[in-house]
């Protein structure tokens, strides 16, 4: 659970927080557990308000890198976030396939670079709905392409590049 110094440490996620049990005059810190938070989600679910965010969301605007080969299969999950990063190679083609279709809402965006032989070509496989295959034509650029989620699929929303 929440604390905070000085004053009053909070029972459950029904206690209504009050400015006498926040004690502004005397400017609280507000700690929350490890257990709650993690470094990149929500670690277990917070209700404010009558709005609960789920367990395992992830922060927006955490990343992680993907490493580049025929098949890439993403996890949807809260500790590769919402960018990923691909380094491609050697004029390959790749398909993406994600473990789920996300949460709806969710945003998920790609930066792809390319190196000194370019030509790779993108597909958008399991989970993914997309405007066609992304070639990636220039050497040494970057590419971008966002997607975000209706709850079933990555709907493609928009593509940048060469840059």
């Amino acid at each position: 659970m929440a604390n905070v110094s000085p004053g009053y440490t909070f029972t459950g996620s029904t206690d209504p927080i009050t400015a006498t049990k926040l004690n502004l005059l005397g400017q609280p810190t507000v700690t929350i557990g490890t257990n709650e938070v993690g470094t990149d989600n929500i670690a277990s679910n917070i209700t404010i308000n009558g709005l609960t965010i789920g367990a395992n969301t992830p922060f927006i605007d955490s990343s992680s890198t993907q490493t580049f080969s025929a098949t890439i299969s993403l996890p949807i999950d809260t500790s590769h976030g919402t960018t990923r990063i691909v380094a491609c190679t050697s004029s390959t083609a790749a398909t993406i396939n994600a473990s789920t279709g996300g949460t709806a809402g969710q945003m998920l965006r790609f930066i792809f670079s390319t190196d000194g032989t370019a030509g790779n070509v993108i597909t958008f496989g399991t989970n993914f709905k997309s405007t066609g295959t992304y070639t990636l034509s220039s050497t040494n650029k970057y590419y971008v392409i966002n997607f975000v989620s209706n709850g079933t699929y990555f709907i493609e929303s928009g593509r940048a590049g060469p840059s």
